[in-house]
């Protein structure tokens, strides 16, 4: 037991001393190198919305032009200069009255950052300033997303490759299902998805070595996506994979009872946990020591909004904000045009429901079956928790936070696989 806990803290602190070093070489990036290219975002930014709809008016197809902007900011605050501080004292200008696109062209500017910001690692900048050297943020975008498919197409293949075929249209179904190819739409949508997808092909490949592998591989995956994340979908970094896993455990017919599959997904879930929390002790922690004010204060204010802030300027209660979140993130699944879409929602649960219907009609005895069927539901479950636990936040932003249903739509689809005998559905 001693040396796994070693191993995994051996893994943790790799993984953050990596990272960290990336961030800070490249921030010797010259300011100057990247300001053309930067000037060009920001005038095309200045030019747009904060929150914008595309024709369709979905609010699965908005663009968070807030938070790339932010983004922006933040890595051109970040100086050549002082790698180590600025990496850490992460700032930028808002704007005050006038916005954060303004906020980012003033900055350019020379206007003096107003704005703390360092409950984030905001990780991504060690891909966007190297970037920023040959396209603006469009040609970001659209070089990430293109990274990203590519993954996507590695982790389908590495499924096919071991015939898993059931998993691969599983999770191309789930990708459709979110609307994936909205994820170009904003840097802020990114990053996630890239590591959820960069690790799961290691997932499919080590899962026959040892729970140890997938324990290390969940710590690494709880640091990457805290250090790279914007708070936007991180469940799917350790969801997507543990369902791949059981699928493929599923197919192979060495599942093991319901069990044995709650306590692998509370070991990779609590080394994942830990990971994603202690990332951002350490950055706080360190931002504290170099900046000599306790950075710890503001990232507990901001986690005490995300947690019980008001959704509206109403003062609404804590009863009525839960389902509120829930039901905003439904509504943007099923292509909704307002927050909370009741028309959108109720078709879609009542599709949902006559598929269920289906699968109890045509219900397969196997225990196997049944294990799969619990192992999914309890994986189904927890991004509806993290909507409750975070309810402000999911509420706010549905329009990005309603991609974590991606694991659901996984889990939903393997509970109708595995349970319908298609033998007795075609004798009927």
């Amino acid at each position: 037991m001693t040396k796994k806990i070693f191993i995994h803290i051996a893994v943790f602190i790799s993984v953050i001393a990596v990272l960290w070093g990336m961030l800070i070489i490249s921030s010797l990036i010259p300011n100057s190198k990247i300001k053309g290219n930067l000037m060009d975002s920001a005038l095309a930014y200045n030019s747009k919305e904060a929150f914008e709809f595309d024709e369709s008016g979905r609010y699965n197809a908005i663009s968070d032009n807030y938070a790339d902007v932010i983004l922006l900011n933040i890595m051109w605050n970040i100086k050549s200069g002082s790698p180590v501080y600025s990496s850490l004292d992460t700032k930028y200008y808002d704007g005050e009255d006038y916005g954060e696109n303004w906020g980012l062209y003033q900055s350019l500017n020379g206007a003096v950052p107003n704005t703390d910001y360092t409950r984030y690692w905001h990780g991504s900048v060690i891909f966007i300033r190297p970037l920023m050297l040959f396209t603006d943020a469009e040609g970001v975008k659209t070089i990430s997303f293109t990274f990203l498919l590519i993954l996507i197409a590695a982790t389908i293949a590495v499924l096919v490759a071991k015939k898993h075929y059931f998993a691969a249209v599983a999770l191309i179904i789930s990708l459709i299902g979110i609307q994936f190819y909205n994820i170009r739409l904003s840097l802020e949508y990114i990053p996630a998805f890239i590591v959820c997808f960069a690790l799961c092909p290691l997932y499919i490949m080590l899962e026959k070595r040892g729970d140890i592998f997938l324990t290390a591989l969940s710590v690494v995956s709880g640091a990457m996506i805290a250090f790279f994340d914007f708070l936007t979908v991180e469940t799917i970094t350790i969801l997507v994979p543990l369902a791949i896993v059981f699928i493929i455990r599923a197919d192979e017919n060495r599942l093991g009872r319901f069990k044995d599959n709650m306590m692998l997904m509370i070991k990779c879930g609590f080394c994942w946990g830990i990971s994603y929390i202690m990332t951002y002790v350490v950055k706080w922690s360190a931002a504290s020591i170099v900046c000599g004010e306790n950075k710890f204060i503001s990232a507990f204010s901001a986690a005490g909004i995300r947690l019980y802030g008001n959704i509206d300027e109403v003062n609404m209660p804590i009863y009525k904000q839960i389902p509120a979140a829930i039901a905003a993130n439904l509504s943007t699944l099923f292509g909704g045009k307002e927050r909370i879409a009741p028309l959108n929602i109720l078709i879609g649960l009542i599709v949902s429901a006559l598929i269920l219907i289906c699968l109890l009609l045509f219900f397969k005895k196997s225990k196997q079956n049944k294990q799969l069927t619990f192992t999914m539901l309890v994986l189904a479950v927890i991004p509806y928790l993290r909507y409750v636990v975070l309810n402000n936040h999911s509420y706010l932003h549905e329009f990005f936070t309603y991609r974590a249903q991606i694991t659901v739509i996984i889990c939903f689809c393997a509970i109708i696989w595995y349970n319908i005998d298609f033998r007795t559905l075609k004798r009927r």
